[in-house]
């Protein structure tokens, strides 16, 4: 995915919880993080920031997410101003490795896990059965499912509403635009 198709997912999910216009900041240095910067920042009322921490080391940049605080990225400096999409690299045992997934997957799942942390309109549950997927497949389209990733997003086709589902923890997250939006999802999803 290219930095552009990023800022649209990003705008899509954005526009779907919250219905507003967004400006995307353009600045060249720091391309892919300045992109998702509006998207953080235009919550308002954040219980947390997303980054922990982003701190330039050397020709690298490390940072860390809020939600993920036991885990320390890397990235090359001239990774980050590209408009291509890269692997960043994770610290396990002090010792940095390829992470397997690209820079994008890892912060638009982990923007959504955030996001729902941030919002007021949102439910949990545990994924009994794939019978699950019956509703879901009917009533929102599958926005982001990478490759062998373990956390997948889906967009509310008629309804203003965004699901996270992270398998590695048998998790559905759904964030919803409002309360009557939510108490829809929730009846859907009950099975």
């Amino acid at each position: 995915m290219t930095c552009t198709e990023f800022e649209t997912k990003l705008t899509t999910l954005y526009q779907t919880l919250f219905d507003k216009e967004l400006v995307v900041n353009s600045e060249p240095d720091k391309y892919w993080l300045n992109s998702f910067t509006p998207f953080v920042a235009a919550i308002e009322d954040k219980d947390f920031p997303f980054f922990l921490f982003v701190e330039e080391v050397g020709d690298t940049i490390e940072f860390c997410i809020n939600i993920r605080q036991r885990d320390l990225f890397q990235v090359k400096k001239d990774e980050i101003n590209s408009t291509e999409d890269f692997i960043p690299q994770i610290k396990i045992k002090d010792e940095w490795k390829p992470y397997e997934f690209e820079f994008s997957t890892l912060l638009l799942t982990e923007y959504v896990d955030w996001l729902w942390n941030q919002v007021p309109n949102k439910l949990e549950m545990q994924i009994g059965s794939y019978g699950l997927y019956v509703p879901i497949k009917k009533y929102w389209n599958q926005f982001f499912n990478p490759f062998s990733y373990p956390n997948k997003i889906w967009v509310g086709k008629e309804m203003r509403s965004v699901i996270l589902i992270q398998n590695e923890s048998n998790l559905l997250k759904c964030l919803a635009k409002d309360k009557v939006t939510l108490n829809i999802a929730q009846k859907i999803l009950e099975i």
